[in-house]
């Protein structure tokens, strides 16, 4: 889904308007029409600003409800693009393609981000053939950026799996618990002992960190990382491929990990060199751990 940012804190409304006015009148109207409950005033915000932002929610719930479904080429000035070249092309050459056609989007207050790196002829295709097909609930609107996500429309598993590992590793090294707690579920498994609570990893975790006085040096290494859904449909982690409805799917990461840490428990520092693998589990948009296997640590903790 698009989401929309300000370009202009100004007032919107027109000489005269009361914004904390429209602003409350527009959170009935959500309550109202669309049964949100949610309650969409900030402090941190002009009542301006809370309203242009609720504005924009109103605009893309009504549509959405409605059925309301037409796409950036029927709301934007999309000019015809050039196809991708058949010759072949080099990295630079295809990025400044892909940055031609981005700045025009930006001229139209479409801004496309690419959140992780992909070959410029699959970002060419995404914004010459893909995206202009593509419901733009949110219209063409006046001072208004429209910020599209390409993983919002076409995930990528297999880099997001990567990255949550990463960042579990490296939290784990900097003794991170509460960055740890972003990228494991609730609700644990063990192949051998069957669920328990989460909550048990993260004492567990607590606990071993503060037996350590720091890591000395550290290494690690992503070696592959893998997905599938409950239907048993494989899928490669360079694919981009969207999973479909799929309510749960299953993956991992393993690679090689080593390091030397400092106790001060004992005398002998801890001194640890081998295989990890990071078992994860596709939950409401959101890959998580639900079984991390270590050296070093025993998991799940005893007791």
């Amino acid at each position: 889904m698009a989401s929309s940012l300000s370009e202009n804190t100004g007032n919107p409304l027109g000489e005269g308007a009361d914004p904390s006015l429209e602003r409350d009148m527009l959170e009935l109207k959500l309550r109202a029409e669309l049964g949100m409950l949610d309650s969409y005033s900030s402090g941190e915000l002009s009542p301006e600003m809370q309203q242009m932002f609720l504005q924009q929610v109103y605009d893309f719930e009504k549509n959405s409800a409605e059925g309301i479904q037409k796409t950036f080429a029927e709301t934007l000035s999309i000019p015809a693009f050039e196809p991708w070249p058949e010759a072949e092309i080099n990295w630079a050459e295809g990025e400044k393609l892909v940055e031609q056609v981005c700045q025009g989007y930006r001229d139209q207050k479409v801004e496309v981000i690419f959140g992780f790196d992909y070959p410029p002829s699959v970002k060419y295709a995404f914004l010459t053939l893909e995206l202009p097909e593509l419901p733009n609930y949110y219209g063409k609107i006046p001072d208004m950026l429209t910020a599209v996500i390409y993983e919002e429309y076409v995930p990528n598993h297999g880099a997001t799996i990567e990255e949550n590992a990463t960042k579990f590793i490296k939290a784990f090294f900097e003794r991170d618990v509460e960055i740890i707690k972003d990228v494991i579920w609730r609700d644990q498994i063990s192949p051998e002992n069957g669920p328990y609570d989460g909550l048990l990893l993260i004492q567990y975790f607590e606990k071993w960190f503060a037996s350590l006085s720091g890591f000395e040096k550290y290494d690690f290494s992503i070696l592959e990382t893998s997905y599938e859904w409950l239907d048993g449909e494989e899928t490669e982690s360079e694919s981009t491929q969207k999973p479909g409805n799929y309510p749960v799917g299953f993956g991992y990461a393993e690679g090689m990990v080593g390091y030397r840490a400092h106790s001060l428990v004992q005398t002998e520092p801890i001194q640890k060199v081998g295989h990890f693998k990071l078992y994860f589990e596709w939950r409401d948009g959101h890959w998580g751990i639900i079984y991390p296997q270590f050296p070093g640590l025993t998991i799940p903790p005893e007791g």
